[in-house]
């Protein structure tokens, strides 16, 4: 049976190798050699047969495929005059084009950059001009500030999504989301080309639903930059980090090197109370907790791009995690108890990425995450009725997963495409926790498990590009998902339209379907008490939910943005607090739901006031429906509605200082049995570039009211809770950021040595 296996794999990757299509390459510049972006250029057949087009990217570089034995290409370009090329070979080289002569006079020609290029369904923005002004330090907060895209918690969520994925690349990652996060708050925005939303995702991405794909930029000439920066942050405590960036590039081989360290203190300060019922009588608990950890996060990256040929590249990269010794301190104190729950926690994350692209369409790549945590708790409880519950606990976990994948492109006469593909992903978790020194009424369970979770995905694709800005792309995604003794095959259809009627109206439709798995702790059967009146159980047998997806976007004029969304979430789990029946414990709990629905509308509409005032209104409505059936014993039904605004202001004063000013507001909402209360944040932050743009300070502080966090109260069916953690979110920070480099290869005069020599 393994030889078969074998023998499969080779066939498919001998199909992959096989079905290379030639290319034609080559590069546009003006008379003064500098590269000329946006040309658009035609081949045609000698009889002016189309064939296809392309523009020029920044570099002035350009590829059309397929390559016939002869044709012609016209290049144009508003600027420059129109030229008309005869060709027979691969690479045509560079083609200079002559400027145009427009005698004007006493004429100003003004002109607005768009907001978002739709390139192939994506929705294309620049993020070095978007952070121009605003007060952001790295590639995660720039990414925060796009439109329809919100932060809330650390969570980012995009408006008509019901869910978001960042990838970087347009490849998957072992990683873990907080993983990757850490990974882009520790990156330059400058490293950045661009960032593309798309609400659904390609199946050569490998993930499904509405993504982030992060383009990092390429060097392909000598040259050496870094930047150094150090920042202070007060949120209740104290705390700071530094962070340095280092890129040494040459044509063929290009080096990068990250090292982070931060410093973190939190304080999170919660009250409750509970109105439990207990058969026939009711206990009215009162309980406020405070919760303070500190640790130090070490982070480092080192990324290799090997450019083997003009075609042909290779990327190697590591990321490292480390937070060697974060400790956590829990005091709940209250009517009902006294507790403290001391935590210390040593975790490391490992990962490698190998990629590698081919010039024919064919890309491979392989990636491992090791994931180690060591975890130890001790929980000292004093009763009101003079009892005392107390342990201590050793647990840890380890995780190994692996993933590879092959993707291979065709072009097609008339601009047709064709895709397939393949991918593996297998985890490997291993998980403990042990008890001792157990005193009281309390009943821990001691854990030793072992998950294997193996998931195969096969893809085919289809697309079609009119030269008027068109497209379509369908796609159909084979999955073969077991874990345990769970097995599972499913389909996953994604499909996405874009109609230009012309640069100034855009429309889009998408289709997406996605699976979203539990954590491998929510699975397990293990108790986790938090003090002596909470505690967190986990839900053996939880099943993934199945997210689908449908959203509309009208794009106007290539800023104004108005989207339609509709959204249906089956089995949808998330922790829901329950006031026990049998003791008075309130239990959090991951349970399914027979669905989760959404539909709604959103609008992006950015303005501007002279070149001094900059803002982006967003307002997103929506109606949620809930519904469980096996949520204990009360089973809820539940609708709402809920409005989102966020208004975005940018200050310009003079050429190097601006100012931002952010305000949100969030309507009340449900989840689950729980209500939650609305929510306003206010944000303003300063921006100054200093010592010829080499040095950069911004200072920001969000949440100036402490008022992001919603309260929260249970009213149903008799259970009767109220929480309110908006306490100490209230943040101050201050940036300092140095760039430095810019060194370029001089050109040297080479020695004759032609007469050198025997």
């Amino acid at each position: 049976m393994r030889n078969r296996r074998i023998i499969i794999l080779s066939v498919i990757c001998v199909g992959f190798s096989l079905s290379a299509f030639s290319q034609t390459t080559g590069k546009v510049v003006d008379t003064n050699n500098q590269p000329v972006e946006g040309a658009t250029i035609v081949i045609q057949l000698p009889d002016s047969t189309y064939l296809e087009a392309t523009i020029s990217a920044a570099d002035g570089t350009f590829m059309l495929k397929p390559e016939p034995e002869s044709y012609q290409l016209i290049v144009q370009h508003l600027l420059y005059q129109t030229r008309q090329i005869k060709g027979r070979a691969h690479d045509v080289g560079i083609i200079t084009l002559e400027p145009k002569d427009y005698n004007l006079e006493e004429v100003v020609i003004k002109s607005e950059r768009p907001l978002v290029k739709v390139e192939d369904g994506r929705l294309g923005y620049d993020l070095s001009v978007l952070s121009e002004k605003r007060a952001v330090n790295n590639a995660y907060e720039a990414i925060s500030k796009l439109p329809g895209v919100q932060e809330s918690n650390g969570t980012l969520s995009l408006a008509g999504a019901s869910s978001l994925t960042i990838v970087m690349n347009g490849k998957p990652t072992t990683m873990t989301a907080d993983q990757l996060e850490t990974l882009l708050r520790n990156t330059p925005v400058d490293r950045v080309e661009k960032a593309e939303v798309i609400y659904s995702a390609p199946p050569e991405f490998h993930v499904r639903g509405a993504v982030i794909n992060v383009v990092m930029k390429r060097s392909n000439d000598y040259s050496f930059q870094g930047e150094l920066s150090t920042y202070y942050q007060n949120r209740y405590f104290s705390s700071g980090g530094a962070n340095g960036n280092f890129r040494l590039s040459t044509p063929k081989v290009t080096l990068d090197v990250m090292y982070g360290a931060d410093n973190a203190k939190i304080m999170e300060y919660t009250d409750l109370f509970s109105r439990h019922t207990l058969g026939d009588k009711v206990y009215e608990i009162t309980q406020n907790e405070k919760l303070s950890t500190q640790s130090w996060m070490h982070n480092v990256r080192t990324a290799l791009e090997y450019n083997i040929n003009e075609k042909n590249r290779l990327n190697i990269a590591y990321t490292g995690s480390f937070t060697p010794d974060r400790n956590g301190r829990s005091i709940a104190d209250g009517s009902f108890q006294q507790s403290t729950l001391d935590k210390f926690t040593e975790n490391k994350m490992h990962n490698t990425a190998v990629q590698y692209s081919s010039g024919f369409g064919l890309e491979l790549g392989g990636d491992y995450t090791r994931f180690t945590s060591d975890n130890n708790q001790t929980m000292l409880t004093q009763l009101t009725d003079n009892s005392e519950n107390a342990y201590t606990l050793t647990g840890g976990q380890c995780i190994d997963r692996y993933s590879v994948y092959a993707d291979q492109k065709h072009s097609l006469p008339n601009n047709w495409g064709i895709g397939y593909g393949v991918s593996y992903l297998y985890t490997k978790n291993y998980d403990f926790q042990t008890y001792n020194n157990v005193t009281g009424n309390i009943k821990p369970e001691n854990t030793d498990a072992k998950l294997e979770e193996q998931t195969t995905n096969f893809y085919f694709s289809l697309s079609k590009n009119w030269t008027t800005g068109t497209s379509f792309t369908i796609s159909a995604t084979g999955e073969y998902y077991t874990i345990g003794n769970y097995h599972k095959w499913a389909v996953y259809p994604q499909a996405s339209l874009t109609y230009l009627k012309s640069p100034q109206h855009i429309f889009q439709l998408s289709l997406s379907t996605d699976k979203t798995y539990p954590g491998y702790w929510d699975m397990q059967s293990s108790v986790t008490y938090l003090n002596g009146y909470s505690e967190i159980q986990g839900t053996p047998g939880l099943r993934p939910m199945t997210n689908y997806n449908l959203n509309g976007n009208y794009i106007l004029k290539q800023k104004y943005i108005v989207g339609l969304f509709y959204k249906h979430t089956s089995d949808y789990f998330a922790q829901s607090p329950y006031q026990a029946t049998d003791r008075l414990a309130l239990i959090y709990k991951n349970t399914n739901w027979n669905y989760m629905r959404m539909i709604g509308a959103n609008i992006i509409v950015p303005f501007s006031m002279g070149n001094w005032y900059d803002a982006r209104l967003t307002l997103v409505g929506m109606q949620a429906r809930q519904k469980c059936d096996q949520f204990f014993d009360i089973p809820f039904d539940r609708k709402k509605w809920i409005f989102v605004g966020t208004l975005d202001n940018t200050f310009k004063v003079g050429k190097n200082l601006s100012f931002e000013l952010t305000g949100n507001i969030q309507t009340p909402f449900i989840q689950g049995t729980l209500d939650l209360a609305s929510t306003f944040n206010l944000t303003a932050g300063m921006k100054w570039n200093f010592a010829k743009d080499k040095c950069t300070l911004t200072a920001r502080c969000s949440d100036i009211f402490n008022s992001s966090m919603p309260d929260m109260k249970v009213r149903f069916k008799g259970q009767y809770l109220d929480m309110n953690s908006s306490f100490y979110t209230r943040t101050a920070s201050l940036n300092f950021t140095y760039r430095f480099g810019g060194y370029k290869k001089q050109e040297v005069k080479e020695v004759d040595t032609s007469r050198f020599g025997h």
